[in-house]
């Protein structure tokens, strides 16, 4: 019997596929010589990259701590799905800047948007199921 997609829950691992996704469609587009000129690269290029990896490696980081009954590795997991929440709004900022500086369609930057809109509401969900669960 199937679950209603409505009613499925969203776990850690559907996190770290969707923040993988987001960093992998970055990496790529960002690469794209045809989109963003290697002459922007370190001025606003790799930024996007760098900043889309690290919502993925906070992710990762995050999902590798081992929670028991130190509040130390609570916070630690807490504050790492904090940064990729952070990360996930700086990326949304830059890619305003990247859509005025490359005239990037409105439809690339909604696709986009909408992939990081997804990772931070799914991270948004972790940590509230960990604050629930673990009492933070």
């Amino acid at each position: 019997m199937s679950v209603n997609s409505g009613d499925r829950k969203h776990g850690k691992m559907e996190v770290l596929v969707a923040a993988k996704s987001l960093a992998a469609y970055t990496i790529k587009i960002c690469c794209n010589g045809n989109w963003f000129p290697i002459q922007y690269n370190n001025a606003i290029t790799q930024k996007l990259i760098d900043c889309a990896t690290n919502i993925f490696i906070c992710c990762w980081t995050a999902n590798n701590i081992r929670v028991d009954e130190s509040a130390e590795k609570l916070k630690r997991r807490n504050d790492l799905q904090g940064d990729a929440i952070r990360d996930c709004n700086n990326l949304l900022a830059l890619m305003q800047i990247a859509q005025e500086v490359f005239h990037l369609t409105t439809n690339r930057i909604k696709y986009w948007g909408e992939k990081t809109l997804y990772v931070r509401t799914l991270i948004g969900k972790w940590r509230d199921s960990d604050s629930k669960r673990l009492s933070l």
